[in-house]
């Protein structure tokens, strides 16, 4: 997922280990956003949860046929 610092206009991306660590973080405390600290002036930077989702890995499905057996 690709960032731009809002203050300094530093561009980065964030990694999809990262997303996938962000979003449990999130979900597990509810929250809307998630901070980003800039790599370039230290500020952070909040990051919609809505925007991170699309980007991070699906987690992979189940297989039911592999337990009835």
């Amino acid at each position: 997922m690709h960032i731009r610092c809002s203050y300094c206009r530093h561009s980065f991306n964030l990694s999809r280990d990262y997303l996938v660590q962000a979003l449990a973080e999130v979900e597990k405390k509810k929250q809307k956003y998630h901070g980003v600290e800039c790599m370039n002036c230290r500020k952070i930077i909040k990051v919609p949860v809505s925007q991170m989702r699309p980007y991070a890995p699906r987690p992979e499905p189940a297989d039911e046929d592999e337990g009835s057996e």
